[in-house]
C-alpha cells in the first residue's frame, strides 16, 4: 500500500496512490504541483490516532459532501469521495502531516489509509466517475 518514492518521480508522473515522502520534500513538491494546476490540500493531524479525531482533522481541510462529522469509516469514505469528485479536478493531492503517518500503521491510522486507498481507486475508475476520473495522490510526510 505505501509506496516510498523519490519526489522527482512522483512530480514527473503525478502518480495516483498513497506515497511516503520526506517532510522536507513535500512543500516544494506541493508548490510545484499547485503551479501546474493540481488541486492541493495539506492536513496536519498532529498526534491524533482515534477514529473520530482523525476524521474531524481531515474533514476540517478536505472537501467532504455531506460534511464529515466523525462518523463511521464508510460514511467518511463516501463523503470524501463525493467531496473530491464534486471538485471536478483531474488531479488532486493530499499531504498528510503528523507524527504517526509513517510509523504507526495499525488501528485507526491503518483504517484511514485503507479508506484513502479505496477513494484513490474509485476516483480513478472510469465507470465509477462516469468518464470523469480524478487522479488522487496522497503523500504521507515522514515528519519523524
Amino acid at each position: 500500500m505505501l509506496n516510498p518514492i523519490g519526489t522527482e518521480r512522483v512530480f514527473m508522473e503525478f502518480e495516483a496512490g498513497i506515497h511516503q515522502a520526506r517532510a522536507a520534500e513535500v512543500e516544494p513538491l506541493l508548490n510545484a504541483w499547485a503551479g501546474s494546476g493540481v488541486r492541493v490540500f495539506e492536513v496536519d493531524t498532529g498526534d491524533v490516532v482515534e477514529q473520530a479525531a482523525i476524521i474531524l482533522s481531515l474533514a476540517r481541510v478536505l472537501p467532504t459532501e455531506p460534511p464529515a462529522r466523525g462518523q463511521s469509516w464508510a460514511a467518511f469514505e463516501d463523503s470524501l469521495w463525493e467531496g473530491i469528485f464534486q471538485l471536478k479536478e483531474p488531479r488532486v493531492a493530499i499531504a498528510l502531516h503528523g507524527k504517526h503517518w509513517t510509523n504507526r500503521l495499525y488501528g485507526a491510522v491503518q483504517d484511514v489509509l485503507d479508506v484513502l486507498q479505496h477513494v484513490v481507486e474509485v476516483l480513478g475508475d472510469e465507470k465509477a466517475t462516469v468518464g470523469r476520473p480524478t487522479k488522487l495522490c496522497v503523500l504521507l510526510a515522514d515528519d519523524s
